[in-house]
């Protein structure tokens, strides 16, 4: 028996073969309870929001789909903000925004302080998440349902329902 194995058999003892999508599932619901939970490592909830979005995106691709980031390049033309950016610069710049590369990665050149708001990134690496897990199953688990909730409580839901609603039909059927 190697050193390393646990001495009681748990769920993920041993060898065993895992779909990518169930990987970024458990990912994605761990943010999602760290974020919830006040006072939690919103650090963590963004690199692993951040891991289940990049599977998830490509799962949604495979699945022949149209990806959260494909929506915001619609956006982005809809809007007239310009050449259209390809799809790789749109990541790039989410992943930027969101500091989701500065929480897995420190390259040699990079400063050793992090200036960002934790709590929003978290929040915005969830939400483009959730919002692949969702085109490529049709649903949502309990956990993004109360993700779903909290935003609903604790944003200013009321004024971004407005907004949309005055949104040009045209804008609404980007999606």
């Amino acid at each position: 028996m190697s050193k390393f194995k646990s001495k009681n058999k748990r769920m993920f003892s041993g060898t065993a073969e895992y779909h990518k999508f169930d990987i970024a599932r458990g990912q994605l619901e761990t943010a999602i309870r760290l974020f919830l939970v006040e006072g939690c490592d919103m650090f963590s909830a963004i690199t692993l929001a951040g891991a289940a979005g990049e599977v998830l995106h490509q799962l949604v691709l495979r699945a022949g789909k149209q990806p959260f980031v494909d929506y915001t390049v619609k956006v982005s033309d809809w809007k007239k903000l310009g050449p259209t950016p390809s799809r790789s610069a749109v990541m790039k710049h989410i992943h930027k925004i969101l500091f989701i590369n500065e929480m897995k990665h420190h390259d040699k050149d990079a400063q050793d302080i992090v200036q960002l708001d934790a709590e929003e990134c978290a929040l915005a690496a969830i939400l483009k998440a959730i919002a692949d897990y969702k085109t490529f199953t049709g649903s949502q688990t309990d956990a993004m349902k109360a993700m779903f909730a909290w935003c609903y409580q604790n944003l200013e839901s009321i004024q971004m329902l407005k907004e949309y609603e005055e949104l040009p039909k045209a804008a609404k059927e980007l999606w």
